[in-house]
């Protein structure tokens, strides 16, 4: 009797030893575990991007505007610098806060496209 208990146990051992390995076949995919990422800090904000934040709102307005109007926005109605009082309170409710460092323009290429002075 004590014999058949070793053998069951050596089967019961064997079997148990080959579930496992089967196991471990199928759950790894052939992969390397993707490290975890590391925390980049975030870039201090440029002019450039303060200035993109409020791109959309500013378009739209050009936008509109030149479609009621036929003309851009400004001194002349020619691609150029942005004239506010044009647009405000029409237009948006008022002159952007970061226009003193973004310098807003209407561009001639594409003309209508809003962009920065230093970028146009």
């Amino acid at each position: 009797m004590d014999g058949k208990i070793w053998r069951i146990l050596g089967y019961g051992g064997i079997l148990l030893l080959a579930v496992l390995l089967v196991v471990g076949f199928v759950r790894y995919d052939g992969t390397a575990a993707e490290p975890t990422p590391t925390a980049t800090p975030t870039p201090l904000p440029t002019v450039v991007m303060s200035c993109v934040q409020a791109r959309d709102t500013i378009q739209q307005a050009i936008n509109d505007y030149n479609a009621e109007h036929q003309l851009w926005p400004t001194a002349d109605g020619q691609p150029g610098d942005i004239e506010w009082t044009k647009l405000v309170p029409d237009f948006m409710a008022g002159i952007p806060a970061n226009d003193s460092r973004c310098e807003w323009q209407v561009n001639s290429d594409p003309e209508g496209a809003v962009c920065l002075q230093n970028i146009c």
